[in-house]
């Protein structure tokens, strides 16, 4: 994953990554299946963000697609994105879903201010 995740090991924009990535599972229903993190290390978030995403998908395909609808990942980011990585379905939904909130926390701070 690209460096820009690193900025996840800040402690201030960490807690606004877990707030917003709360925030757009609630909004889509699945509040229940929101990651709980150990740490800010960057594969314990990759390793909590996956077994969420396992869970849903085993409740049902269609509550991981609001999930993806909701964190605004496109269908066409999911196709190339798979297509660029060695990594199964699921782990690639798991990485965009952590890109993608990270660069809503990112966007907000940046202009916020």
């Amino acid at each position: 994953m690209p460096d820009v995740l690193h900025s996840l090991e800040r402690p201030e924009l960490f807690e606004k990554f877990k707030a917003q990535l709360y925030k757009d599972f609630e909004l889509a229903g699945l509040a229940d299946y929101a990651p709980k993190f150990i740490s800010n290390n960057l594969n314990d978030i990759y390793d909590a963000v996956l077994n969420s995403v396992l869970l849903i998908e085993r409740k049902d395909s269609t509550s991981l697609m609001t999930l993806l609808y909701r964190i605004d990942i496109s269908k066409q980011q999911l196709k190339t994105a798979s297509q660029n990585s060695t990594n199964n379905l699921k782990q690639v939904i798991a990485e965009l879903i952590i890109k993608r909130v990270l660069q809503k926390v990112i966007l907000k701070e940046k202009y916020s201010s």
